[in-house]
């Protein structure tokens, strides 16, 4: 006889056997994923049938939409710890389980989770479906209450807004609108645009107003001292504690009362990381800032060499030459560094298949060096085994250990060094594929790098402790950002702890004259939207990709808004994850990014990486020059369509250059030289093509921009 199972029944059975995973790990999964997941639910029905969940790793949203086991949102509450199984889905920016195949309530009335204390400024994907709270927050409505449905504007003293959206039905309909600031609570959604989701009045409290508006930031590098600088929201008394660990105990006391405060220290010791605590007092209020790591200048020399294992073009380098150009010279400086090791050698490497590399290592160790290395765990590393005479603790256990970096001597102010970039140690990504490695003399990066390296060594001990080791999520922001090595501003980043793809979508849009970068990978939204702004605002960009068919590449992106960017189809995997902006502009700041770091989610959220932004004219040009001599390597066609539909031809051309597929407007135009020197300029008025002259244009390769009423299109071409 046939027999019927309920919904509950059946969510039983398939939470009883479907894998559970973490709430960030389902985040991280493909669209369209089948996940299980576990949490605290922190709304019930005042925002309709949708739950959101978290657990301790991330928020997510459950939605019974069509296809949906019954009985979702009529029995789960706020407060219940639920299990959850369904499929992954975007709707419109949110990420949602929905339809929700199975569900159980594990126990109610649990404890809500603490929200995020934010400023409007730093919402992210991060925090979305989590429950954050803000202080200081005004609504920008003449109405007295909330007396519609839909979205509300909100600010802080920061002078960032934001939206508060409230549902038909919402509880607060009807309400008052807060008429002075507060502290606002509720679950951080989307509609589009973030949005945040107060459930009922207890999510109004309270306003302090008395808040950092700057946190403590670092100026004024020596090698004694440095300018430390905050601001608070009202006039305030601060303390400042500092030390060399991460409980600062040795006070300074900072004279006066007031919101923009500094002080000057000039007697600490060089090329050493000190915490710095800031306690600031208003009335019987005490703000307390994190214990930052900042480290002084080294006494180091600064030299920075760099290394391509394949060929540079010197006509871009502007008279710099790379310190080696082939794979041979990068594996000889390798060898090298490892063989001049006096006391000390840390390696953090994604795979190793190269027995000389292991060899020195296990050299150094024999001479007395402390050698100790971080290898992936989930990576091929055959020149590990049998286990060599050094210690080795594979790592990160929930993606990848990215990571391609050497410590050398740390101790040691005139022999630190620190190796970086985007090579393995593999015959493949030595030998053949296209890669970058720089090795920089400098004690404070050493010591910066040091502290990333024994956080995932779980101690400062010469065995590793994995116990307390972390990795990929579970690390912190432990280490200094701000260096100068050798007169250049230096920054340092790790992820996924340090913001990275902020850090590099700060120095892209630092473009002034030019922006090009070297993909492996490129999946993050926010790097190819700034991209797509500078070239909007009339940057030339140029870009080479490698994996354009990952889930969720730019590549097609980039091409439909105008953005000069190649597929990398060449022998030889196209490894670089650099960006070069300004290059040979003295005007300007020029600069390299370069690392481990490739623009994607894994590498910002639960991969370990290391990138570097390196405020160094040499480097921008040299960098440069390895960049152009790739886009050179492309086959040049007769023709180079923009995603826009237009085309120049022919290309190459020697004496004009017809545009085609423009729009009956008229359009100012600029031919650049690769240096981003304008040439040529003037209007044209066409109805579907125009023509220019090149008579004037020695042979070469130029950059052709076109401002018109549609927007503003980049188109390379050859003059032969």
């Amino acid at each position: 006889m046939p027999v019927f199972l309920t919904a509950a029944f059946i969510a039983c059975i398939y939470s009883a056997t479907a894998q559970v995973i973490s709430i960030q790990e389902a985040r991280q999964l493909p669209e369209g994923s089948q996940v299980t997941v576990r949490g605290i639910v922190t709304n019930g029905p005042e925002l309709g049938t949708i739950r959101y969940l978290q657990d301790a790793t991330a928020g997510i949203a459950a939605f019974p939409g069509s296809g949906s086991v019954g009985g979702f949102a009529q029995t789960v509450a706020s407060g219940d710890s639920i299990e959850v199984s369904g499929t992954t889905v975007y709707y419109n920016g949110l990420l949602e389980i929905t339809p929700i195949t199975a569900f159980s309530i594990i126990a109610s009335n649990r404890p809500m989770p603490a929200p995020v204390p934010l400023s409007l400024s730093q919402i992210s994907d991060q925090l979305e479906s989590r429950l954050v709270e803000f202080d200081c927050i005004s609504f920008q409505s003449s109405n007295p209450t909330f007396s519609t449905s839909g979205a509300y504007t909100i600010a802080d003293m920061e002078g960032a807004t934001s939206r508060v959206y409230l549902r038909s039905g919402h509880p607060l309909i009807g309400t008052n609108i807060p008429p002075a600031s507060v502290r606002l609570r509720g679950i951080l959604s989307r509609f589009n645009d973030f949005q945040l989701l107060p459930r009922d009045a207890d999510d109004f409290g309270a306003a302090t107003c008395f808040y950092f508006i700057q946190t403590p930031e670092q100026s004024n590098l020596s090698t004694t001292g440095f300018r430390l600088r905050w601001e608070t929201s009202v006039p305030a008394t601060s303390i400042i504690r500092y030390g060399t660990g991460p409980m600062p105990d040795d006070t300074v006391q900072v004279a006066g009362q007031q919101t923009q405060n500094a002080y000057q220290f000039n007697q600490l010791q060089p090329g050493t990381v000190y915490w710095m605590q800031v306690e600031a007092r208003y009335n019987n209020n005490v703000l307390v800032s994190p214990a930052v790591p900042y480290v002084t200048r080294s006494l180091s020399s600064g030299d920075i060499r760099v290394y391509f294992n394949k060929g540079i073009d010197p006509a871009f380098a502007d008279g710099f030459q790379a310190d080696g150009e082939t794979w041979e010279a990068a594996l000889a400086a390798t060898l090298a560094r490892i063989d001049s090791a006096t006391q000390t050698l840390d390696v953090a490497m994604y795979n190793n298949n190269r027995s000389d590399l292991t060899a020195a290592l296990e050299a150094a160790q024999a001479r007395g060096v402390r050698v100790r290395y971080v290898a992936a765990l989930d990576a091929s590393n055959p020149a590990l085994t049998p286990p060599p005479t050094f210690p080795v603790l594979f790592g990160n256990d929930e993606a990848i250990m990215h990571n391609k970096f050497i410590i050398a001597d740390a101790g040691l102010a005139d022999k630190a060094w620190v190796m970086s970039g985007s090579m393995n140690w593999t015959n493949q990504n030595i030998t053949h594929d296209f890669n970058n490695t720089l090795f920089i003399q400098d004690q404070s990066l050493a010591r910066a790098y040091e502290l990333e390296f024994e956080e995932m060594w779980g101690g400062s001990d010469a065995l590793p402790d994995a116990g307390a080791a972390r990795f990929g999520a579970n690390k912190r922001d432990n280490t200094p950002h701000r260096f100068v090595i050798g007169d250049y501003a230096v920054e340092s980043y790790f992820s996924p702890s340090d913001q990275t793809t902020y850090q590099i979508q700060r120095a892209l849009e630092s473009s002034e004259h030019e922006a090009l970068f070297a993909t492996f990978s490129f999946t993050k939204n926010e790097l190819g939207d700034a991209l797509i702004e500078q070239h909007e605002a009339g940057v030339p960009v140029r870009g080479i990709m490698e994996n354009i068919s990952d889930l969720g590449a730019e590549y097609t992106h980039l091409l439909n808004n105008g953005v000069n960017v190649r597929h990398h189809s060449l022998s030889g995997e196209f490894h670089h994850k650099y960006a070069v902006v300004d290059a040979g502009f003295g005007d300007a700041d020029p600069l390299v990014v370069t690392g481990s770091h490739n623009w994607s989610n894994a590498a910002e959220t639960i991969n370990d990486e290391n990138t570097l932004v390196l405020h160094h004219p040499r480097l921008a040009a040299l960098y440069k020059a390895e960049f152009e001599k790739r886009w050179g390597e492309f086959p040049v066609g007769t023709a180079y369509p923009s995603a826009s539909g237009l085309s120049v031809f022919p290309n190459p051309a020697s004496a004009d250059l017809e545009i085609r597929g423009l729009p009956a407007t008229e359009a100012d135009w600029t031919v650049k030289n690769s240096g981003g020197q304008v040439l040529l300029s003037g209007r044209l008025q066409f109805a579907d093509r125009g023509r220019l002259s090149l008579d004037r244009l020695p042979p070469g390769v130029y950059f052709l921009t076109l401002v018109h009423a549609h927007g503003v299109v980049g188109i390379p071409f050859q003059k032969i």
